[in-house]
Formats: C-alpha cells, sequence, structure tokens
C-alpha cells in the first residue's frame, strides 16, 4: 500500500514540476548525433531528466530555428521551445 501511495505522489510530483505532461516513447534534444540520440532542451532547462534523451526517429517532433533542427520528446516541448528558443538555449 505504502509503495502505491509513494508511486502515485511521485508521478504527481512531476507532472506539477512541469515536466512533459505527454505520453511519449522518446525524447527530446537539440542537434541529433549519428547515434541517433538528442536532447530535449525543454526538459533539460527544466531538469527533467527522465525526458532529456530522445531517441531521434521520423516521428520525433522537431523546430528549426537559427539553421539547427532541434529534437524534442513531444509536441508540448517543441510549442515551448517555439514559442521562446533563446529561454532554452541559454548558457547556464
Amino acid at each position: 500500500m505504502f509503495k502505491t501511495i509513494f508511486f502515485a505522489l511521485s508521478l504527481m510530483f512531476i507532472a506539477a514540476a512541469g515536466g512533459c505532461v505527454e505520453n511519449h516513447p522518446t525524447t527530446a534534444s537539440n542537434t541529433a548525433t549519428p547515434s541517433n540520440h538528442a536532447e530535449c532542451l525543454v526538459c533539460k532547462h527544466n531538469a527533467d531528466m527522465a525526458c532529456i534523451d530522445v531517441d531521434v526517429d521520423q516521428d520525433t517532433p522537431t523546430y528549426a530555428y537559427n539553421g539547427n533542427t532541434y529534437y524534442f520528446c513531444s509536441r508540448g516541448c517543441a510549442k515551448k521551445f517555439q514559442a521562446n528558443p533563446e529561454k532554452y538555449l541559454e548558457k547556464k
């Protein structure tokens, strides 16, 4: 019983922290590497460690900005990036 409650609370915390709200098989990234992996800059900015690594394929959400193609774990993250790319490209 305790494990079930802990699991449910953990999921609610992750959702409330501003992580990805969509179910998705992959995560997002900036530019794809030769191994077809990228990082979701939105999740990276939000410290959502579960969604940072993105397996890039033909269905991966993308956005082209300043001559670069960026990859994302969900359409929601792609829309957040599109609304304010410089926020996610800032060096911390």
